[in-house]
């Protein structure tokens, strides 16, 4: 049953997303000038793509390791390989709000591995919120160097959402507050019992695990900003690895609040705006938004379709 709703949303609502962004991404092109676009992606330097991609993947990596550390915490150990396979399947559903659907990898631990939710959910919400913190971190750095209201602004409500949200899983007596009125309504109250503070939320919390994933997320989504950077370098556009950071996290951030599948809309108006206010022409931010896109969620989402449908189809050997 799980199998036929997984591929549901791949063959449906992942297709539907495809097409509102070719749609999105057309209009861009065609608002910005389709033949100066076109005459950019052709003098786009290779090399730098390459580049791109590869370091693209370390940043991946840096997330799988993280993702074994934080089963490791919840006393749950599997190797290297299939904390691999899980993590890049899971991509399949990072377009969905809030990127939400990385949830469907505890199916995938239950199933294979028999972890149960109360150990895997956890671990899935806190890499979530370790990503929060590890972007607002950045952006804030940044802020000191390039200050701007609207990355200030973002900077603001990411701290409010995670220490609210810290609070909230941290304290049981406000956490059964909540969890009382969330029981009745009917979508959420039977998963109740699998998210709410458990012994797994105690040990990922403590200081340590935090601080330390805290620090490796920041090399992830560091490693993140350099690729989108170096796909700058590509256009032979040269912001500066900071201001470039604080662009892209900045789109992005905005893009997850506003809980549109995929930020699609949001998170290219904001870089588009971002990119115009710092100089460059309307053709070239088009060009830099739609290739970053591109390199980023698009090709995490290609990654993720591929290693579900290995999974669903048993090709992939978990030995």
């Amino acid at each position: 049953m799980y199998k036929l709703d997984v591929l549901k949303i791949m063959k449906g609502g992942l297709l539907w997303i495809v097409i509102f962004g070719i749609v999105l991404y057309a209009g861009l092109i065609l608002w910005s000038d389709v033949s100066k676009i076109s005459e950019q992606f052709l003098q786009i330097k290779i090399e730098y793509v390459v580049l791109v991609f590869a370091i693209g993947l370390l940043s991946h990596t840096i997330r799988i390791i993280r993702q074994k550390e934080l089963l490791q915490i919840v006393k749950e150990k599997i190797s290297l390989k299939k904390n691999f396979i899980v993590y890049l399947a899971g991509l399949v559903l990072v377009f969905t709000p809030g990127g939400i659907g990385l949830f469907i990898k505890a199916h995938f631990l239950k199933q294979k591995f028999n972890i149960e939710n109360h150990k895997s959910l956890p671990v899935i919400f806190m890499e979530r919120l370790h990503d929060l913190l590890a972007v607002t971190t950045i952006i804030f750095v940044g802020l000191t160097i390039y200050f701007s209201w609207l990355s200030a602004s973002l900077v603001i409500i990411s701290s409010i959402l995670f220490f609210g949200v810290y609070f909230l899983i941290c304290n049981q007596k406000f956490f059964s507050m909540v969890e009382k009125r969330l029981s009745k309504v009917k979508l959420i109250s039977e998963k109740l019992s699998e998210i709410s503070p458990n012994g797994s939320f105690f040990l990922l919390t403590r200081p340590k695990p935090m601080a330390k994933n805290w620090l490796i997320s920041i090399a992830g989504w560091g490693l993140d900003a350099l690729a989108v950077y170096l796909g700058f370098l590509a256009f032979n556009v040269d912001l500066g690895y900071i201001l470039t950071s604080q662009i892209y996290f900045t789109s992005i951030g905005y893009g997850i609040l506003s809980l549109v599948p995929g930020g699609l809309g949001v998170t290219e108006g904001v870089a588009e705006y971002l990119l115009v206010k710092n100089g460059l022409a309307i053709s070239l931010s088009s060009s830099l938004v739609i290739f970053t896109r591109l390199v980023t969620i698009w090709f995490s989402t290609s990654i993720g379709v591929l290693f579900t449908r290995l999974i669903l189809k048993q090709k992939i050997d978990f030995s």
